[in-house]
């Protein structure tokens, strides 16, 4: 497969809820800095529109960008998590992820995902992780599940600056993974915090840089999240 035609890596975090009235806008993005043997694309870019629903429910509409110097819309696609698990002592809260993705370009397949997205929070560090699966669809569809993995986890000085780590992973099909040298695993420091300014909403963000842990991952990767939240 070509550098251009690779799949692109959704270096992005799904969170278990959303206020409920509230509409988000998103960017989540992340530029490769330096590939190595990664046929990764040099950067991806998700634009989003989401609207917590109910308190147990949020919806999302996104746009993929991909590319190499230039951007080409890769995917429409249309995401839904609904919360069946509030958090607990000693249990996470925990929310069932739908997404489907409809194929701009003619050489990529629909995409069908459904996965798991767990919060836990112990004293001021708050984590979540997102457990997904993958399955194509139409003509070029290839075949199998693949597994996908992506989390962060924070320690909250302020609401403005949390550190901590976040990392991304693709070990392949199921029921048997790719060789570990061929797959794709991420990890590396981020920056988190949020903003309120009384009569607009709430500005947040993620500034992290993951460093590739096999061959096939990127030597280092600038990945970001910037979103807006407001009630109309």
């Amino acid at each position: 497969m070509a550098a251009g035609a690779a799949r692109a890596a959704e270096l992005k975090i799904n969170p278990t809820t959303e206020e409920q009235g509230e509409v988000s806008f998103e960017d989540n993005s992340a530029v490769v800095l330096d590939r190595g043997h990664s046929i990764d694309a040099k950067q991806t870019h998700f634009g989003e529109l989401g609207y917590g629903v109910t308190d147990y429910w949020w919806t999302e509409l996104e746009g993929q960008w991909q590319g190499e110097n230039g951007l080409t819309f890769r995917t429409l696609d249309f995401e839904n998590a609904f919360r069946f698990l509030e958090q607990g002592t000693l249990v996470p809260e925990a929310a069932l992820f739908v997404e489907y993705d409809q194929a701009v370009e003619r050489a990529s397949p629909d995409t069908a995902t459904l996965g798991l997205l767990l919060k836990k929070d112990f004293g001021p560090s708050e984590t979540t992780l997102n457990l997904l699966f993958d399955h194509d669809l139409g003509s070029r569809a290839s075949t199998g599940i693949r597994a996908r993995y992506a989390g962060i986890s924070v320690w909250t000085f302020t609401p403005e600056l949390a550190p901590g780590i976040e990392f991304f992973g693709q070990p392949g099909r199921l029921p048997r993974f790719d060789r570990l040298d061929t797959q794709d695993h991420r990890l590396g420091p981020v920056l988190h915090g949020g903003v309120e300014v009384d009569g607009l909403g709430e500005f947040s963000y993620n500034l992290g840089y993951v460093f590739g842990l096999t061959p096939a991952s990127p030597i280092g990767t600038l990945v970001w999240r910037f979103e807006f939240g407001t009630r109309f």
